[in-house]
């Protein structure tokens, strides 16, 4: 029967209705797992309460949290190193990620097979690359790096001064796949007409990125960066294996910390929920910015067009 499907059974719904019967488990899920946690973390930002003291009821304390976050001693001084990380490590990832994809949106002989291998970092866990760098990359005494460093005279110290470039680093390895991932999507969008065009019309290839390549690849270069600096904000696993390296060894905690390691320094070892919450409001806020600016730019784009 037109306008109708059949499902199993005696049951059969307007095929109108049917997107909306398929999105509930989809909107139960969100709702449960998202939503709620959401809301539970911005209401909580307004009392006083810890899971460490069982049974204590949450006290309403207003804006105290928020006046307490923007007035600690070090609060800035975390903000400054988030910021600096996230500029830092997607920057370097957008130029390498750009490269690569230039590089391999070319086909040549074993091309797959170095597209698959070259994406191979960004399916290990985060936190197992930053220990396997930790150990065979920084480590004082055996790290290859610091070998490598001494060797021209320079020294690298990859646990203490030079921590905070040993962490861009970490992430720049594991992340770069992504960029690259969503440039070379971008790129496979160009037309072959206008690029065989631009062949003829005797464009270098300065002319052929800059005013046919990127046009296309613009929105996808975008992407990927409000994504990785999205993700970048709220990057931990790295940060805190470094910050478990004991002194003498380990670098100035103050030196790397963000506000994803301070909140897990609040959240599970002072148990500190409340000011938890807090912090993770603010990161929250602070991602909403990037999509809304992203959006913001796909509307300016649909208008144009």
């Amino acid at each position: 029967m037109s306008g109708e499907v059949f499902l199993a059974g005696p049951f059969r719904i307007k095929e109108k209705h049917l997107k909306y019967l398929l999105l509930i488990p989809g909107s139960i899920l969100l709702f449960l797992f998202a939503i709620i946690p959401y809301v539970w973390t911005f209401g909580i930002s307004f009392y006083d309460y810890s899971i460490e003291v069982f049974g204590r009821a949450p006290v309403f304390v207003g804006l105290q949290n928020y006046a307490t976050m923007a007035s600690h001693p070090d609060i800035w001084l975390r903000y400054q190193n988030t910021a600096k990380f996230a500029v830092t490590a997607v920057g370097i990832e957008l130029l390498l990620g750009l490269g690569l994809a230039l590089a391999l949106s070319e086909h040549f002989r074993g091309h797959r097979l170095v597209l698959t291998l070259s994406i191979l970092p960004m399916m290990i866990a985060p936190e197992i690359t930053a220990m396997v760098f930790k150990v065979i990359m920084f480590q004082p005494e055996f790290g290859f790096l610091n070998w490598a460093t001494s060797i021209v005279g320079l020294q690298f110290d990859g646990y203490g001064r030079d921590a905070f470039f040993a962490v861009v680093s970490v992430d720049a390895w594991t992340w770069t796949p992504f960029v690259m991932l969503m440039i070379v999507g971008g790129l496979s969008s160009v037309p072959k007409s206008v690029l065989e065009a631009s062949h003829v019309d005797g464009a270098g290839w300065w002319a052929r990125f800059r005013y046919v390549i990127f046009p296309y690849a613009r929105p996808f270069i975008l992407l990927a960066v409000i994504f990785r600096f999205a993700d970048a904000l709220r990057t931990w696993e790295v940060i805190r294996e470094w910050l478990d390296v004991p002194p003498p060894l380990g670098p100035n905690p103050l030196s790397i910390d963000m506000l994803p390691s301070y909140l897990y320094t609040l959240g599970f070892r002072a148990f500190e929920t409340s000011q938890m919450a807090t912090v993770g409001v603010i990161m929250v806020v602070m991602s909403l910015v990037l999509v809304y600016t992203y959006l913001r730019y796909l509307w300016r784009i649909e208008k144009v067009e």
